[in-house]
C-alpha cells in the first residue's frame, strides 16, 4: 500500500466520496499505513510528541497500542469527569500504563480528574444562564478534557492527537472544540474497519489485553448522557450505521443523476427519518469547519 495522504474532508453531497470511504477493508497494510503516517508527520513537522486522550474506548486505545507499537512519543492522560464510570477509568488506565511512550524526560501522573474545575465552570455558567441540559453538560467535560490537552501540547512541543473516526465524523458526533485535536489518523476509517485493525495490532503487542478490553467494552462517550454511543445513534451496530449510509448515498447518486422511482423516493424518506442519516443531516456545518468569506466579492 502506499503511503497515506492528506485530504480534506469530503462535502456533504460527494456522495462517491463517502461510498468509498465507507468500502474501505481492514489489512495489514492499512495498520502499517497508519503507523507510518504518524511516525513521517511528528518528524517532519518538527514536533516533539503527540497528546491525547485516554477514555478506555476503542479508538484512543487502538492509537495509543499502535504508537506504542511503533515507538512513536506521545502523552496520554486518563481524564475523568463526574461521569465517567470506574470500569471506564480503570480501563483508560491500563492502556496509559501498558502502552506508554512518552519523549524522554517527560513524567506525568496518567490520571488526572477535572471533575471540580469542570463543576465550577458549570456553576460559573449557571449563573448566567440555569436552562442547561445533558447535552450541553457534556460538552462542557469535552471542552475541560481539550484545555489541558491543548496546554500540555504547548509546553511540550506537541500536537493534540484526534481519536475519531468516520461513523462519528458522518453523524457528527463529536463536540466542537472538545474532541477534534490536529491530525486526525482514523477520522475517514469506518467504525468497523478500525475494530478489525484493533485485532491485527492485538497479534502485535506483547499485552494485547487493555486493547482487548476495549475491543469488548461497550462504546461509550463517558459523558453521561446515554447508556452507550449506539443508543445515541439508534443502531444496534456500527455495520448497520454504515450499511444505512451506503444505502442512503446510493439512492442520493441515482436522485441527483436520474429520478427515483415512488418506492425509492419512499425509501429515501424513510432513511432520512434513521438516527444515523437525520443526524448527518442536520451535522453539515460541524464537517464543513469554520465558514470563511471572501472579501473580495464586495468589490466585483
Amino acid at each position: 500500500m502506499a503511503g497515506l495522504t492528506r485530504m480534506e474532508c469530503p462535502r456533504d453531497d460527494d456522495f462517491e466520496s463517502w461510498i468509498d470511504l465507507l468500502a474501505l477493508k481492514p489489512s495489514e497494510e492499512l495498520l502499517d499505513a497508519l503507523g507510518d503516517f504518524l511516525q513521517n508527520y511528528l518528524r517532519e513537522s518538527g514536533l516533539s510528541a503527540y497528546v491525547m486522550g485516554l477514555s478506555g474506548g476503542i479508538d484512543s486505545s487502538f492509537l495509543a497500542a499502535l504508537l506504542h507499537q511503533r515507538g512513536i512519543p506521545y502523552l496520554g492522560f486518563c481524564l475523568p469527569i463526574a461521569t465517567n464510570t470506574p470500569g471506564e477509568t480503570q480501563r483508560g488506565l491500563n492502556v496509559a500504563r501498558a502502552y506508554a511512550s512518552p519523549p524522554e524526560g517527560f513524567l506525568y501522573d496518567h490520571l488526572q480528574d477535572f471533575t471540580a474545575l469542570y463543576r465550577e465552570i458549570s456553576s460559573a455558567f449557571a449563573r448566567v444562564c440555569p436552562n442547561s441540559n445533558p447535552v450541553a453538560e457534556g460538552n462542557l467535560k469535552a471542552r475541560t478534557r481539550m484545555l489541558f490537552l491543548y496546554h500540555m501540547a504547548h509546553l511540550h512541543g506537541g500536537c493534540v492527537l484526534s481519536t475519531d473516526q468516520l461513523d462519528e465524523l458522518l453523524t457528527g458526533f463529536w463536540t466542537l472544540h472538545g474532541d477534534v485535536g490536529d491530525v486526525s489518523p482514523i477520522q475517514l476509517v469506518p467504525k468497523s474497519v478500525e475494530y478489525d485493525l484493533a485485532r491485527m495490532l492485538c497479534a502485535r503487542l506483547a499485552d494485547p489485553a487493555p486493547l482487548q478490553a476495549a475491543i469488548e467494552a461497550v462504546p461509550t462517550d463517558g459523558l453521561g448522557i446515554s447508556r452507550s454511543d449506539l443508543d445515541q445513534l439508534e443502531a444496534s451496530s456500527y455495520s448497520e450505521v454504515e450499511d444505512i449510509f451506503r444505502e442512503y448515498f446510493l439512492l442520493r447518486i441515482k436522485e441527483r443523476d436520474a429520478a427515483l422511482s415512488a418506492q425509492e423516493r419512499e425509501r429515501k424518506e424513510a432513511l432520512e427519518r434513521t438516527g444515523p442519516v437525520r443526524r448527518f443531516l442536520l451535522s453539515g456545518y460541524k464537517r464543513g469547519g469554520a465558514v470563511l468569506v471572501d472579501p473580495r466579492s464586495a468589490a466585483s
